[in-house]
């Protein structure tokens, strides 16, 4: 039985699944507003009431897709088991709702992040980069993620899935600080395609947890510096696959005590070459641990990873059937210029 975070949205077009607690079956019609799929209840009512994700395929594993904008804590959901579909009808067999909730309730509420009950060094950090609420893949993430369940989540470049997977394993990682003491060997392992990325994502970390230590690691730059970190001790590596195997086989990056690994942008490895890199990275690691991928589309080698790296792995999705890679509000331009002409052209782009 796996437990799915669910959206909970009020709307005039009642998108909402009526739960009873005592119910041990409900049948269900399956309609289609706006290309998305949403399950009703024959008898609704805007109290007692719990949301029910776009269903993709009828098995014993279920999809998040599309999460709504308007949600109660993560704490609230649902558990399923042996659901399938049938004729026209969709049966649950042992429909069971975790939570009530009062829909006329202020459900922004549910969205502080000062309310999910994560460290205060966290949420004080984010605080003052004015981020006080989570957006819909780090909503949807966080709890499974809290849970220590492997997970893969497709979602669009620039959907914030940083932060997704970022808060849960920094969370974590102070509190077993706290608990253990601080080691010398790295306990998350994030990996990245591009410099950039990598850049980017030890930059989110680093602003989100000042009091974790992280180095970033990636190929073009002197290794000796990162291996000199290394050897002093650092709480998260972030980098390319490429430079994570030099580091491996120079001895100087020690994965024992690794306990939450994550691929994002998991396809974009595979587009530039990453491959056999990542597979041996993974061998490596052999002590139990929480692994979570991202990755804006599914080919045929994030599904062999899956099987064989990722134990009952936890889906999310926040793409559905769209070919679009990048979040909305994001648009990609090019500007045609000769070579002597970029500089005249790149210095307005900077500045704007």
């Amino acid at each position: 039985m796996a437990f799915l975070p669910c959206p909970l949205r009020y709307s005039k077009m009642n998108s909402l699944f009526l739960l009873r607690k005592s119910s041990s079956s409900l049948t269900s019609k399956r309609v289609s507003i706006n290309s998305i799929s949403h399950i009703f209840s024959d008898k609704f009512s805007p109290r007692n009431a719990l949301p029910v994700p776009q269903v993709h395929s009828f098995t014993t594993s279920l999809t998040i897709s599309a999460p709504p904008m308007n949600w109660v804590d993560g704490k609230f959901g649902y558990s399923v088991k042996g659901f399938h579909g049938g004729g026209c009808c969709l049966q649950a067999a042992t429909a069971t709702a975790m939570a009530m909730v009062d829909l006329e309730e202020d459900c922004e509420e549910g969205l502080e992040i000062s309310k999910l009950g994560i460290s205060e060094e966290i949420v004080s950090a984010l605080a003052q980069r004015g981020i006080t609420s989570l957006f819909p893949i780090q909503r949807a993430v966080l709890e499974p993620a809290m849970q220590g369940s492997d997970m893969i989540g497709r979602a669009r470049t620039g959907t914030g899935k940083t932060l997704a997977f970022g808060i849960p394993i920094m969370d974590k990682i102070i509190r077993f600080n706290r608990k253990k003491g601080r080691g010398r060997n790295p306990l998350a392992l994030i990996l990245a395609p591009t410099r950039e990325l990598a850049r980017q994502v030890d930059k989110e970390f680093y602003e989100s947890a000042p009091v974790l230590d992280t180095l970033c690691v990636y190929g073009g730059v002197p290794i000796s510096r990162q291996m000199s970190t290394l050897d002093r001790g650092t709480d998260i590596v972030v980098g390319t696959p490429g430079r994570i195997i030099d580091l491996l086989k120079r001895g100087s990056l020690n994965l024992s005590d690794i306990q939450f690994v994550v691929l994002d942008e998991a396809d974009q490895m595979l587009n530039v070459g990453f491959a056999e890199d990542v597979e041996t990275i993974l061998e490596n690691i052999r002590q139990k641990h929480q692994t979570m991928m991202f990755s804006a589309t599914m080919p045929s080698w994030i599904l062999k990873l899956t099987k064989k790296f990722l134990k009952k792995p936890i889906h999310v999705d926040l793409v559905g059937d769209s070919d679009q890679k990048l979040a909305d509000g994001i648009s990609l331009y090019s500007i045609a210029c000769e070579m002597r002409q970029k500089p005249a052209v790149l210095g307005p782009l900077i500045s704007v």
